[in-house]
């Protein structure tokens, strides 16, 4: 009996979805609960399961197609039977050949380590989770090469750790190296290098611009397209905070809580925006109104090896430091683990953006459209500085304020960053309006 498997409503307002991979092809018998697909949305990426047991007939899009909600996916014989005659043409004509099975939005179970691993069909690429995608590339293991022992012959760590000890399925690596061990959220990956054009002949690589990166691109370039930007920047003497930050940190420690500068930031934020409400405020083009929002939810900008994302604080007026700090850390490690929630993306109303070590002097951030307003907080130097008629060395950052100049004047946006800039400097502020 043929069964079709249509594109189902994934959240709130998402009308289509972008294929990423599939994990299957023609031919495939698949259990119920095996994943099928990836789709990304405008929110999140996800990966559908199968509902049933049954036999690949068609794939009904190929990677980079967007298909439209309730649409049909992909096509199972649940009896077993073979696939009808007239299908595979059609299937295999929009599918292409087989895609790549890559990164799971969803979070792998590894498997015990004394699993067997069984060997993959030469030729055909790996399933992982992007945690153990990332840990193979810190050890500088092909994870093609690695057989996997996890559902639907996942690799996971423990065939990573097995794979060095040369009882892999797949063989041995080829340079001895340390044990396995847990990576720690890591920076986004580097992009690789464009290979240079050599003598007596031309090489260039072609990158189709899909998945997360291609709503990347749109948003810039819309961002760009539709907004008038205007940046103003200013230093911030952070060496009190400095401080602070340091003593709530060694009190949060107990607690599990890691504790950075982004959630004093944050409150620096939400209590400018009280004051300055024009700047939380999103602009609805089509019907030419700003719209002045009374809550606050503050966008986080997060590197992940697939691209800049924009997790979101919900109510970050009424979250304590330490909760803040508790929050940006989840939506942080989620994130980069490529399964951020549809309720933790989108509809916020201001955004931080901050390259921690790497924020360089300062920065020009495009606006995370149809927001009018992106902070942008950059690295903190050790600095010599003129206090009281004297040079002393502090710890100096600056921040920049973009905004859209349509709706935004220069002095507003000059005195929404100053009240930022005068909280920081002056941490004790910070505790006046605590939730």
């Amino acid at each position: 009996m043929a069964y079709k498997l249509e594109l189902p409503d994934i959240g709130e307002g998402v009308v289509e979805a972008e294929v990423q991979q599939w994990f299957v092809k023609p031919g495939d018998v698949v259990a119920e609960d095996q994943p099928l697909v990836e789709v990304m949305t405008d929110k999140a990426t996800v990966v559908i399961p199968s509902p049933k047991r049954g036999r690949v007939v068609t794939l009904f899009w190929k990677v980079g197609d967007v298909a439209k909600v309730h649409a049909p996916l992909i096509e199972l014989e649940l009896d077993g039977a073979a696939p009808s005659p007239s299908a595979p043409a059609t299937a295999q004509a929009k599918a292409g050949t087989e895609a790549p099975a890559a990164r799971s939005a969803a979070p792998g179970v590894d498997a015990p380590a004394a699993k067997a691993a069984a060997p993959r069909p030469a030729g055909q690429k790996a399933l992982a989770t992007p945690a153990v995608r990332a840990l193979a590339r810190e050890l500088e293991i092909d994870i093609n090469a690695v057989a996997g022992s996890g559902p639907g012959g996942r690799v996971t760590k423990d065939d990573l750790a097995a794979f060095r000890n040369g009882t892999n399925g797949h063989g041995r690596p080829e340079r001895p190296a340390a044990p396995v061990t847990e990576l720690a959220p890591a920076r986004a990956a580097a992009p690789a290098p464009i290979p240079l054009r050599p003598e007596g002949g031309g090489v260039e690589e072609r990158v189709p611009l899909r998945g997360v990166r291609k709503r990347i691109a749109e948003n810039m370039a819309r961002s760009k397209r539709t907004a008038a930007h205007f940046t103003f920047v200013e230093q911030c003497d952070v060496t009190e905070l400095a401080r602070v930050k340091d003593r709530i940190a060694a009190a949060a420690k107990d607690e599990g809580v890691k504790v950075t500068f982004l959630p004093f930031i944050v409150k620096a934020v939400v209590a400018a925006l009280r004051k300055f409400p024009r700047l939380n405020a999103t602009m609805d083009d089509e019907r030419g109104e700003l719209v002045v929002h009374r809550r606050h939810d503050i966008g986080i900008a997060s590197a992940t090896d697939a691209g800049l994302v924009v997790p979101v604080v919900r109510g970050a007026d009424r979250r304590s430091l330490v909760e803040l700090a508790r929050e940006i850390e989840r939506l942080a490690q989620d994130a980069k683990a490529g399964r951020a929630r549809p309720e933790d993306m989108g509809r916020s109303t201001f955004t931080i953006t901050s390259l921690g070590a790497l924020g360089g002097m300062f920065a020009t951030p495009v606006l995370n459209y149809p927001e009018v307003g992106i902070l942008g907080v950059h690295r903190i130097r050790p600095t010599p500085v003129v206090r009281d008629g004297q040079v002393v060395v502090r710890d100096v950052m600056h921040v920049s304020i973009t905004s859209d100049h349509r709706v935004i004047d220069g002095h507003e946006a000059a005195a929404f960053c100053y009240e930022i800039i005068r909280t920081l400097e002056d941490p004790n502020l910070l505790f006046m309006h605590m939730a």
